[in-house]
């Protein structure tokens, strides 16, 4: 995984960083459960929606089950179609 940290600096600010660090633990946690979900841009995801990857694993894991389960069998087509449907993961 190549995280561009200088892109999320630029576009959140220094605090970014930080909560990053802090939470890197968990960061890692959801960029693996999704990944081992079957979603191979997951990066690209995290760089749109990175406070969504920081929050807890538990929680994190019922959101993207949880969508998982609305969307369907072809829930990667559809959130690479359209990225903001990843917005409730992070909003909810």
């Amino acid at each position: 995984m190549n995280l561009k940290l200088e892109k999320l600096q630029e576009i959140y600010g220094n605090s970014i960083l930080k909560e990053l660090k802090d939470n890197k633990e968990d960061l890692l946690d959801n960029l693996d459960y999704l990944k081992n979900r079957g979603y191979d841009n997951v990066i690209e995801l995290f760089e749109l929606y990175p406070y969504s990857f920081l929050q807890d694993p538990t929680l994190f894991q019922e959101k993207v089950d949880e969508l998982i389960k609305k969307l369907g069998v072809e829930y990667v087509e559809k959130i690479e179609e359209n990225t903001g449907l990843w917005e409730c993961i992070e909003n909810e």
